[in-house]
């Protein structure tokens, strides 16, 4: 019979069960046929003892009963196929007993696996095709104030850069508020009042450039790269730290890690890098000497990613790129250590990414904002 070659074919390669689970399921598949058998046995009776009392009635016509053809045939063939039916149920219990169950509890994920199923999905996007890279972004910076004490300073920050070779960038103060509860009664006490900079507090100035549009592209203090250079680059961990390493200036104060390391940050989180090559540079990044991975560490507006950790030459404050774990995309870089006035482990420095992406949209330089704020390069 084939049904057993089918069998063999189809099931997969387990561990051979024990003797007693092979006796175990016998026995359940053995009662199961034996309980539906007597059920057969008693509609057989039945049937016999019906045939019996039509017997004992009158005939029109004595004869023999004759078994239609091809009865006998097509009960042996359901007679096979119900065997095979059985061979296959046994079969498969046998493997699910045998077979070990999985185990409830999921398997533990590090945070550099986590890191690098995140930069898996980001080098799964397509790049874009829009004709304007958009960058917006909101610095915090949380430090001393003469009046207060401990201030919370806010901005926001857009960023530019067109195919075509225009740039475009503006700031905007957005506030300044007291930072913890100490410098929030202190600040009530005195009356309230309005803190600077921030909206309103000079109407003539309200928005202007905060950085040089003719190093829009520059990485740190290494290569200025044009558009078409920085869309260009590896899409390899190894391959782009090579391409990088070509521009270290022989004369930098840092060594060639802490530079990589400035210029890959600025490179994944400030430059419209290709998705390929931010997931290249996230790797780059994680295998330099004294960086650290974590998970599920929040920014300061409490979206939790996977973290690299990164010192500074003088090895006390520390440097974080908050990534999201879903996408890949860069949430935040904040920089971490101990600093007077503030609670240890308390980032007071923050660049919070709000926007990296391609799209059709002319930007307009808002009114008033003219000198530094719009060129062509």
């Amino acid at each position: 019979m084939r049904e057993f070659q089918f069998i063999e074919e189809v099931m997969p390669a387990v561990p051979p069960a024990s003797p007693e689970q092979i006796a175990a399921v016998r026995a359940r598949v053995l009662n199961a046929a034996s309980n539906s058998g007597g059920a057969s046995r008693s509609k057989a009776s039945r049937s016999r003892a019906a045939l019996r009392s039509r017997a004992a009635l009158p005939s029109r016509k004595a004869g023999l009963v004759r078994r239609p053809p091809g009865a006998r045939r097509t009960t042996h063939g359901l007679i096979g196929t119900v065997l095979a039916a059985v061979a296959v149920v046994l079969v498969i219990t046998i493997v699910m007993v045998a077979m070990p169950r999985p185990s409830e509890k999921a398997a533990v994920t590090s945070p550099r696996q986590e890191l690098n199923a995140a930069a898996d999905r980001l080098a799964a996007q397509q790049p874009a095709t829009g004709r304007y890279w958009w960058l917006k972004t909101q610095e915090l910076v949380r430090t001393k104030d003469a009046e207060v004490d401990m201030v919370e300073l806010r901005g926001d920050d857009v960023l530019v850069i067109g195919r075509d070779g225009h740039r475009y960038t503006w700031y905007e103060a957005v506030s300044t508020r007291p930072y913890g509860s100490a410098a929030e009664q202190a600040w009530k006490k005195a009356g309230s009042h309005k803190l600077c900079p921030g909206r309103g507090c000079d109407s003539k100035k309200r928005f202007y450039a905060s950085r040089s549009l003719d190093e829009a592209l520059k990485l740190a203090n290494g290569p200025d790269l044009t558009l078409k250079d920085l869309l260009d680059l590896p899409k390899e961990a190894t391959a782009l730290r090579t391409r990088l390493l070509e521009d270290y200036p022989p004369n930098s104060d840092l060594s060639r890690e802490q530079w990589l390391m400035e210029v890959g940050i600025r490179l994944v989180t400030e430059t419209p890098a290709t998705p390929g090559t931010r997931a290249a540079g996230y790797r780059m990044l994680a295998a330099l000497p004294g960086v650290s991975v974590t998970d599920r560490v929040p920014d300061v507006i409490d979206r939790r990613g996977v973290v690299l950790q990164f010192p500074t030459p003088q090895g006390v404050v520390w440097t974080q790129l908050v990534i999201d774990r879903e996408n890949g995309e860069p949430l935040a870089v904040q920089g971490v250590g101990p600093m007077p006035g503030l609670p240890e482990g308390t980032a007071f420095h923050v660049r919070i990414i709000k926007m990296a992406s391609w799209t059709d949209t002319r930007p307009v330089v808002p009114p008033g904002c003219r000198s530094g704020c719009e060129g062509t390069y």
